[in-house]
């Protein structure tokens, strides 16, 4: 809520509408005597004013950051396979993945990262970054291919692009590099996997991590052309049948040995946590002060006054007492 004063903003603690009801409330409430209800309706005002939260702009607001010199690039599987319901709670691999990106996120903060899809092509989803917003509308918008348009699964199609962007990470001066791959490790195109090798010495960490089970999961996709959820059909069976994905760690486990980084099964559990508290220990920098812009509370300025008004009123009951 702003522009109610010049350049004065509030951020209501309580709402509005519910303030005003309870302070009408005290008010309803007359004290006896003209003097007493003035300073009755007087500590109303303050508080209702206090809980308006005003604020003004100022240059030099002082907060405390930590900045890690590294970038983050992860890679995440959005084939169709990704949607597999196998996850605990029926959750799905992609929904998994997601929360562990954001994760990521939040745990590795000052970081930069970079977030590449892939499905039939490669995609970069951002650049670069250490804007949140930016990464979790990236994160948002990863969704699969409708089966339609899906030509199969091979997690080799994300080598070159992934090197590239190691590659460019790297040219940050005094800056590390990690890179996060998160898949089912399913290739369903029918070709080999090929070798992860060749840029390992580039990467300071990172993980492999591994959704899905052995025991496989159905897929569900929206439809958006005829607005309706469908089931992924098997349709190499005679007759046909659901279409089952199944997790394939010896894929994983290939990728993370290339990389020199560890394997991580994505179980109901949190084990991304000890890999991201190792990466914190290794490059979290002490929190810096530092100044920017914003707008700075004057509340207070309200508080001193209706602490004054309810010290005299309860003096004046203890005198009656």
């Amino acid at each position: 809520m702003n522009g109610l004063f010049g350049d004065i903003i509030f951020e209501p603690i309580i709402p509005i509408p519910v303030m005003a009801v309870f302070c009408v409330v005290l008010i309803i409430f007359k004290r006896r005597g003209i003097t007493p209800y003035i300073r009755q309706i007087l500590t109303v005002l303050l508080l209702f004013v206090i809980n308006l939260r005003p604020m003004y702009p100022a240059d030099n607001i002082r907060v405390q950051s930590q900045k890690m010199d590294l970038n983050v690039i992860i890679v995440v599987d959005d084939t169709i396979s990704m949607l597999g319901d196998d996850q605990d709670g029926y959750e799905t691999r992609l929904d998994r993945a997601k929360a562990d990106m954001y994760y990521l996120i939040e745990n590795l903060p000052g970081s930069k990262f970079s977030i590449m899809c892939f499905n039939n092509n490669t995609h970069v989803l951002t650049p670069l970054t250490d804007s949140v917003d930016y990464l979790h509308n990236a994160v948002d918008s990863i969704y699969p291919l409708s089966p339609t348009y899906a030509t199969g699964t091979n997690i080799s199609i994300c080598y070159e692009t992934l090197e590239d962007m190691v590659d460019e990470a790297s040219e940050y001066e005094n800056t590390q590099t990690v890179v996060f791959i998160l898949s089912d490790g399913e290739n369903t195109d029918g070709g080999s996997l090929c070798s992860f090798t060749g840029f390992e010495d580039d990467i300071a960490g990172g993980a492999v991590l591994g959704y899905g089970t052995e025991r496989g999961g159905h897929m569900n996709y929206y439809d958006s052309l005829h607005d309706r959820w469908e089931q992924v059909v098997d349709y190499t069976h005679i007759p046909s049948t659901e279409a089952v994905t199944k997790l394939d760690e010896s894929n994983l486990r290939s990728i993370a040995d290339d990389l020199g980084v560890s394997y991580v099964y994505m179980n109901s559990e949190n084990p991304l946590a000890p890999v991201v508290e190792a990466i914190r220990e290794d490059y979290l920098a002490d929190p810096e002060e530092q100044f920017r812009q914003g707008y700075k509370d004057i509340y207070y300025v309200f508080v001193a006054p209706l602490v004054l008004l309810v010290s005299y009123e309860f003096i004046s009951l203890k005198r009656r007492g």
